[in-house]
């Protein structure tokens, strides 16, 4: 089963990542991620405002936390980190 496939099946806002992700900084008026930072787990959450899961093209995923950006990833570039066990895909169960 492909991620778009489990994405789908599970329900968009029933899924949540644990993935690496670079805080943002600000300095003015600018935010930006450096790569003099380390990576952190951080848990995200699928928004769909520019990519749609369905297309099967790309996926943005934004950290719950405000301190971190969203990363935009090609959903088979995904599932390889997901598969090499670099993040985590977590569904939420019905109650």
């Amino acid at each position: 089963m492909t991620l778009k496939e489990k994405i789908l099946k599970a329900g968009i806002d029933n899924v949540l990542f644990l993935i690496p992700m670079r805080p943002v900084r600000q300095m003015l008026f600018l935010s930006y991620t450096s790569t003099s930072d380390d990576p952190v787990l951080v848990p995200a959450k699928i928004v769909e405002d520019r990519y749609k899961v369905e297309d099967g093209y790309k996926i943005t995923l934004k950290s719950i936390y405000e301190e971190f950006c969203e990363d935009s990833f090609y959903q088979s570039d995904l599932q390889s980190i997901i598969e090499s066990g670099h993040a985590e895909m977590f569904v939420q169960m019905e109650k």
